[in-house]
Parts: structure tokens; sequence; C-alpha cells
């Protein structure tokens, strides 16, 4: 029996498959022969010891690789995960990346040119990448994903030019910008991947996400799309106040209200949420029982810190919740959304903009400052 794991062979013409083949990432991985003299700017992850320790490079300009598509990138977006990987306290794989990793998994660009065998774009496209690259369509598979992740087992957006496997492209329609794409390869498409692929929101239903954090905030915009309420919970009145503006119906102070699960069903008359985006982990998992509807879903996204006491899954039985976990998303669900986005005319919100040249001050911003949109970095 072939396995899905060696469906590919290549990484050309693999756009009908499933994943991406690990012989297909390595010939993505290999170095480049200089050739013509220019060269283009990117940042390397170098000591591993956070912004400060970023190192802006020159690389060679090189035609890209058989499969492969070269990218003039236009914005990129920082993830929490990009700060582990800068760090060296991203967890999956262990151990320290090299120090030349380009580091960022959320970009978008326009393309300059292809290699041979690849049909899915053309120069002049312009594209966005899902950061597990090697997961083009169907169900999840970490060993196989994981080997094609961008920013952190091979390179990133945080380049003047990135070099990127065809397969984990998705093209930009009219109504998307560069900036709006390059937001969605981490919080969003996940927030997506809950809603649209595992609890199939519809009109009427309400969604509950927990914080005010890059899944919450496209959880509010893909929900409201969909014709749901939703509920938002924050220790903040001031977030709670800015995300009704971006389309929250209802917010409730997690502080002020320790049994906030009850507030959600209060503030919606005896209903509770149909669709919870447990954002947080384990540690609040019992009040999002307590919160979810009859016949509800919990889609577990956060992994934070486990509770001193094992959850005791109220109403876990009794209202037949379902309950299930989900990493990300593939490129098929990220080019769903991409186009959803075109006909809705949507744009995330946008935090504060830094040109390329202050990446480091960027990623120590999108740190340090607790608000609600993306930080950008705007590529020259």
């Amino acid at each position: 029996m072939v396995s899905r794991r060696n469906v590919l062979s290549s990484a050309a013409g693999v756009t009908g498959t499933l994943f991406g083949s690990k012989a297909a990432l390595a010939e993505s991985e290999k170095k480049f022969e200089r050739s013509g003299g220019q060269t283009y700017r990117a940042y390397e992850i170098g000591e591993q010891k956070g912004p400060q320790t970023l190192r802006l490079t020159e690389r060679p300009m090189d035609p890209p690789n058989p499969g492969q598509v070269m990218i003039q990138v236009t914005a990129t977006s920082i993830n929490a995960r990009d700060h582990g990987l800068i760090s060296n306290r991203f967890p999956i794989p262990r151990g320290r990346r090299p120090d030349t990793r380009i580091p960022i998994s959320e970009g978008a660009g326009n393309v300059l040119e292809v290699g041979a065998g690849v049909t899915k774009v053309q120069p002049g496209d312009r594209v966005t990448a899902a950061h597990f690259s090697s997961w083009v369509k169907g169900p999840w598979d970490p060993d196989q994903s994981y080997i094609g992740d961008v920013g952190n087992n091979i390179d990133g957006w945080l380049t003047e030019v990135a070099y990127l496997p065809e397969y984990a492209l998705v093209k930009l329609p009219d109504g998307v910008s560069e900036e709006t794409a390059a937001t969605f390869v981490s919080s969003g498409v996940t927030a997506w991947h809950a809603l649209y692929e595992v609890a199939r929101v519809k009109p009427g239903d309400v969604v509950l996400s927990l914080g005010t954090g890059g899944v919450s905030s496209f959880g509010v915009q893909l929900a409201k799309a969909s014709g749901a309420k939703v509920v938002v919970t924050s220790s903040s009145d001031k977030k709670l106040q800015d995300m009704t503006k971006h389309g929250a119906d209802i917010g409730i102070n997690y502080r002020t209200n320790p049994e906030w699960g009850q507030a959600v069903v209060d503030a919606t008359d005896g209903h509770g949420a149909d669709i919870v985006l447990e954002n947080v982990g384990r540690r609040t998992l019992d009040q999002s029982l307590i919160g979810t509807a009859v016949n509800g879903y919990v889609v577990m996204i956060g992994t934070d810190r486990l509770p001193e006491q094992l959850p005791k899954m109220p109403g876990f039985y009794m209202k037949n919740i379902t309950m299930k976990a989900i990493s990300n998303a593939s490129v098929e669900m990220l080019n769903d959304m991409v186009q959803a986005y075109g006909v809705n005319g949507l744009t995330p919100p946008i935090a504060r903009r830094f040109k390329f040249e202050d990446a480091a001050d960027a990623f120590r911003y999108q740190w340090e400052h607790d608000e609600i949109g993306k930080v950008i970095i705007q590529h020259s």
C-alpha cells in the first residue's frame, strides 16, 4: 500500500495531492549558487536570544529551483510562535534551528519568477502561503506537516525575496491586499478552520471566543460574516469595548465575573454558545463547557499551562458537547478563507506598521503592547 506520505516524488505538479514530500522540501532548502551578482536582504535568527540577535544579511538572488517560486515580499506579520522561534523556545522540533534560518510564518508578495514545472502561479501573481506548507489538503498529519513549517524548519518571510514551494501558495483575488493576506496564515486561518471546517457556523449561532488576541479578532469577523452572534471575554473592559467596535455583540469581563460560563448563558437568554473557540486551554475548559449550549462545539485551540486540578468537564455528557482540537489549517482552507475575504471585502484590524529595517522593534512592540490587531512589517 502506498502511504499518504509517499504520494509526492517531486516538487512539481503537486497541487492535487495531499502533502508535499520530504524530497521536495529538501530540494527547496538547497543553497543556491551565485549568478548575476544581484542580492537581496534577509533577516536570520542568529543566536536565537530574541529580537536583539536578529541579523540582517545579504543573499544572492538566484533563479528558483524546480517546483519553487521566487517572491518579492511586500508585507509580513508577527505572531507569538515567531517570538518562540527567534528565542529558541518553540518546542517542535526540539533544539536550535540553524542560525541562518529566516523567520516569520506569515507574509505575502508578488511572484518574480517560477522554477521548472510550476503551473499554479506565474510572474506578476500576488500570493501568500500556508505556514504548514506541505499540508495541502486532507486530514492533519503532524509528522508530515511539520517537515515544511515556514519560518521554523524552512525559511520564512522576513526577507526581501522568499523562495517557497509551489504547493504552499495561494493566489490573492483583487479584493484582498497583500497586507491583509499577510495576517491570515497563523491565527486567521485557525479561526476559519474552527468555525467553518469543524463547527460549520451558520446564521443565528452563538459563538463564544475567549480573549481578544489574533484568533479571537478573526473569529469575531468570520462569525459575524456568517450571521452569528458573538460573545468575547477579557479581563479588560477597554478591550471588550474595542472588540464590540470590531463586531462583537456581547463582552464579558472574566475577572469581575469569575463564573463567566454562566454569564454567557445568562447573556444569551439561557441558550449558551453553539460554538466555543477555546483559545486558552484546559485551565478555562470548565467555564467554557458551562457556557456551551446543548449539542454545541468546543474547538480546542489554546495550549496554555495546565490547571492545578484536572478539568471536571461539567455538562460534557448531559449537553452532548462535541470537542475537537485543531492545529492551524491546510493550504486548501487558507485558499477558501482568502476567497471569502475577497468576496466580503473584509480587512483585519492593524495595531501598528513598521519598516523592514525596524523588524526588531516590531517584534518588541508586538510582545510588549497588548493591543487588538496585527503588527505589520512593510517591506520595500
